[in-house]
């Protein structure tokens, strides 16, 4: 029976790349939990704290650089005449992108969180995070050309690897303060980058080339556009909310809440995976859409609930790992963003569906309900500081 199970699963493209992508991300939350614990032992709270925020900023940038050209990817590889040129011109427009924004938030640093801006105020660390939020950025638009193949197991090797160098690279920066912790999660993305382009020539004849064609922008432009527009939307919240904390409650409650956000995304990685397999399966064959919804919607409920009651009734235990401190004052938003898991699944595969469908409209009403119910029920409930922030994510959830 088990072996029967395996062979159905290897045969279902939809299962074995949400297996795949759930896996990669769980690699990924799994050496990311053991660099946080290294951290903990090797940096004081404090330097957690900014560094986090500092990370915030470097995963913000990436996704405001992405463009669109991650979901254009996926819709529009498959079966393209023209691969290498619809690369090249969204990987450097992804680039330059990077470039701009991370330039724009070291000059205006000071205005937008002081805090940070006393880590970025020389001209040699403020070109270091450009450039290493640059490599960050393009590195995450390569999962998309790996989803568009359907060939997700590249995307657990590299994060595996990476994954497994970020937990040593702590040692090596542990002098460098708030600034070290970044860029060890920083130089981990660089080398997941490397790894990607060197799988994309060896094995998809993929040939770099620093040129824009921009025949294909014309093309594509209104998808990547919208798609920019939900996405940013979408994660607004999440990469935001720790600079607000930051600058209203402090760099402790930073540290707390980023780190009950990433055992939370671990979770949140089972409707996502799956969304995202339903999203490249759609594209290269619409007619099986429903069916696939179907499939996805069940692999979800099948592997979401017992995942939401564990973090319910362990939750505070997994943050004792951490100090005592995570545990006391973060254990009322973890069960709050467990909670939360059900909502983000609903979300996130009828996004799914309605981007192979190309109707963004909808995307974008649900994304943009979600992050402006979250971002002004967190400023108005920061009084109760976390547990306020929690009931704020709960609510723009349910809202969406």
């Amino acid at each position: 029976m088990i072996v029967s199970l395996i062979q159905r699963i290897y045969q279902d493209s939809l299962f074995l790349n949400s297996l795949y992508l759930m896996s990669a991300t769980a690699v990924v939350a799994g050496f990311g939990f053991f660099f946080w614990l290294i951290n903990a032992r090797l940096f004081l709270t404090e330097e957690i704290g900014l560094a986090t925020a500092l990370i915030s900023v470097m995963n913000l940038v990436s996704i405001l650089s992405l463009i669109g050209f991650n979901a254009t990817f996926i819709r529009f590889l498959p079966g393209s005449e023209r691969p290498n040129d619809k690369l090249n011109t969204g990987m450097l427009l992804v680039g330059i992108t990077a470039v701009l924004l991370t330039g724009t938030f070291v000059v205006l640093s000071n205005i937008i969180s002081p805090p940070l801006h006393n880590l970025l105020n020389t001209p040699t660390t403020a070109l270091i995070f450009i450039f290493l939020c640059v490599l960050t950025a393009v590195n995450a638009v390569t999962d998309s050309i790996f989803l568009a193949h359907r060939q997700t197991k590249y995307i657990f090797t590299i994060n595996f690897v990476f994954s497994f160098c970020k937990i040593l690279l702590p040692f090596l920066f542990v002098g460098f303060g708030a600034f070290g912790i970044f860029a060890s999660a920083a130089v981990a993305q660089a080398i997941g980058l490397t790894l990607s382009m060197g799988i994309l020539i060896r094995k998809f004849n993929f040939r770099p080339r620093f040129i824009i064609h921009w025949d294909i922008i014309r093309l594509v432009w209104r998808y990547s556009a919208t798609n920019y527009l939900a996405s940013v939307l979408n994660l607004l919240p999440v990469t935001l909310l720790p600079i607000i904390i930051i600058n209203q409650l402090g760099a402790h409650p930073a540290a707390y809440y980023y780190i009950v956000m990433m055992i939370g995304n671990l979770l949140y990685t089972i409707p996502w995976a799956t969304a995202r397999a339903l999203f490249a399966e759609g594209s290269n064959d619409e007619s099986l859409l429903n069916a696939n919804f179907k499939k996805a919607v069940g692999s979800i409920a099948l592997l979401l609930t017992p995942s939401v009651l564990f973090l319910l009734v362990a939750g505070s235990y997994i943050l004792q790992v951490f100090g005592t401190d995570f545990a006391s004052e973060g254990v009322t938003l973890l069960r709050l963003v467990a909670l939360s898991g059900f909502l983000v699944s609903a979300t996130a595969i009828f996004g799914a569906f309605f981007q192979v469908k190309k109707d963004l409209l909808a995307i974008i009403v649900i994304n943009s309900t979600f992050a402006l119910a979250t971002i002004a029920l967190s400023y108005m409930l920061l009084p109760l500081g976390l547990e306020g922030v929690g009931v704020a994510w709960l609510v723009g959830n349910s809202i969406a």
